[in-house]
This record gives C-alpha cells, structure tokens and sequence, in this order.
C-alpha cells in the first residue's frame, strides 16, 4: 500500500491521504445485529435478512434468532494441531458453517462473498462411490446453490495431496454416480484457485457486509455515480472525509455489483480504481 502511495504521489505530485488522529474512536453502527436477526415470529420470512435496530426499537412483538448450528452431515473436532478448524456465520442464511484448515476458511469467505450464491453448505452428506471395483464412501466440503438453482459440489484440497489422495480419481467416481442430480457439477478446488489475494478480499467483503449501513452505502454510490469516471479509493476517502466507512460502503457495493473495483484478483488497497456500474 505504501509503494503505491508512494508511486502515486511521484507520478501526480500528489501527497497522498493525510488526516489528523482523532482523539475518540467510535464504534460501527450497522444497520442489523452482526450474528442472528431481528424477526417478527410467524411473521417474517427465513430468507428474509430481518429487521433493522431502528425497526425493532418501537416494537414489543419483535424476538432475535441466533444462527442456526451447522448443518454438516458429520461431526468434527474443533480441536486440531494439524491445521486451523472453527466456524463461522453465513449472515445472508443466519447459519454457522465450519471448517476443517485455512483454506476450507477461505474458499468459504470465497463463496460467501459472491452475491449470486444463495446457499452454502458445510459436509452436505456422504456419497457413495466405486473406485478400483471397492465400494466406497465420501463427504465432500461443500455445497453451493445460485440464483439459478445451479448446485455445485467442492472438495477443497491442497494441490501437493490431490496426487497422493487420489482426489481426482475420487471425483470422478463421484461424478459418474451423482452428477447431476447431487450436483450439476463436483470441482477439485486448491490453492491455485483460491489465492491469498482473493481470499483476503473476500474476507474483507464479509465483514464490510456485516456492518453494512445502508445510508453510508447510498451517500457513497451517489458520490461516485457523480464523478463519472475512475477515481482512486484514497481521492475518494479523503473528498468524503470519512475513510472508514468509504471503504466499508465501497466493499459493500462492490458485493452488490454497483461498484467495480479494479484488480479484483489482487488485494484491494486504496489506490484501487473504483467505478459505478450502471444498472439499467
């Protein structure tokens, strides 16, 4: 971030982003509950994403639902010293998913930060198999649904053990058997697929998504419809005055494909390009 400052500056004559240090800090203010939802029991739908704090604060008819365990078809230990495990929460579905190492987290960050992905499941269920004339049996990592209903069935592995796991191998047995009506399709995913640069992102857009402020959001795309061409993020931070919500609305518009933000391989840093899209 700092080389490309850097270059910035030495190319327009341009001093960067410069802001005085606050004496207070303020928390984020999202619009919704970062985990669970706000809901009106009977009343409001699963896939609906609940009411604000600001619609629930009057009423006396309002309950908040945590998120749902997940709903992996087998049981894992959250305990490991071979790789990272844990959870998280999937805010659009109000559901945990685990994880069994980093990149299982970040292929899911990966999924999650895809809008045209409705649904995300964790072990979605044992499979069987024949291999070599053995019958066999297995559970792939993931599963996820689109707008189009289009499932698609992942086994997420590190490229060094596809070879030696016969993974492969595997899935194509799989395909043979449970393509399409499992799946339209079970892909090998590595980390040649999902780099650091992407992962971190996608990351970045989770958690911009879960304090997400509508307002913010539209104060920004209106500011960047007005400009009409590319601007850097930093020009924008610094013409608005607010860095961190900029960037947060910015993540957040990018996830509802208002925004193009250019590189989107690369990891998104402040001198990236931003653009409105404009939606007919």
């Amino acid at each position: 971030m700092l080389e490309a400052r850097v270059h910035q500056m030495l190319k327009c004559e341009q001093r960067g982003l410069r802001f005085e240090i606050p004496e207070t800090f303020k928390f984020a203010d999202p619009d919704r509950p970062v985990a669970g939802r706000f809901v009106i029991p009977g009343v409001t739908h699963d896939d609906d994403p609940g009411l604000t704090f600001a619609e629930a604060e009057s009423r006396m008819d309002v309950a908040w639902i945590p998120p749902s365990k997940s709903l992996a078809s087998r049981n894992i230990s959250l305990k490991s010293m071979a790789s990272v495990r844990g959870h998280m929460v999937d805010i659009r579905q109000n559901q945990v998913l685990i994880f069994e190492s980093i990149l299982e987290y970040f292929f899911t960050n990966v999924l999650l930060a895809q809008k045209q992905i409705v649904k995300v499941e964790d072990q979605p269920g044992e499979l069987e198999y024949e291999l070599d004339g053995q019958r066999a049996w297995h559970t792939l990592d993931y599963r996820s649904t689109d707008h189009s209903n289009r499932r698609v069935a992942y086994q997420v592995k590190p490229s060094e053990m596809l070879k030696p796991d016969r993974t492969l191998e595997k899935l194509n047995a799989l395909k043979a058997i449970h393509v399409p009506t499992f799946a339209l399709d079970i892909i090998a995913v590595t980390e040649r697929q999902i780099t650091r640069g992407k992962a971190l992102n996608a990351i970045d857009i989770n958690n911009a998504r879960k304090e997400r402020r509508q307002e913010d959001c539209d104060r920004v795309l209106d500011v960047v419809r007005g400009i009409g061409r590319p601007i850097e993020m930093w020009r924008l931070q610094l013409r608005m005055g607010d860095p961190g919500t900029v960037w947060n609305a910015l993540l957040c518009l990018h996830y509802d494909r208002l925004i193009n933000i250019s590189r989107p391989g690369e990891r998104f840093h402040d001198n990236c390009l931003v653009q409105a899209r404009w939606v007919q």
